[in-house]
């Protein structure tokens, strides 16, 4: 999974890379850093896989409808 361009499941807006992995006893946990494109910024954290799915990079269009969103919603 390091590498490929994800989106958290709690949070479709939240999109970028697993950038590492690390093993606690019986579960991974990966290290999600948001797509700096992505103006509502998120610190890098550590989610399980469950909490990931695998997505395709967006166009820089559509960052900026999640963008102009995000600013209308907050």
């Amino acid at each position: 999974m390091i590498g490929q361009y994800v989106r958290m499941v709690a949070d479709p807006r939240r999109m970028g890379t697993v950038k590492a992995a690390r093993f606690d006893k019986d579960h991974a946990l990966f290290l999600f850093q948001q797509d700096p494109r992505i103006e509502w910024t998120f610190p890098d954290v550590w989610l399980e896989d469950s909490e990931l799915e695998v997505c395709a990079r967006p166009e820089d269009e559509q960052v900026a409808g999640i963008n102009d969103l995000t600013t209308r919603n907050d």
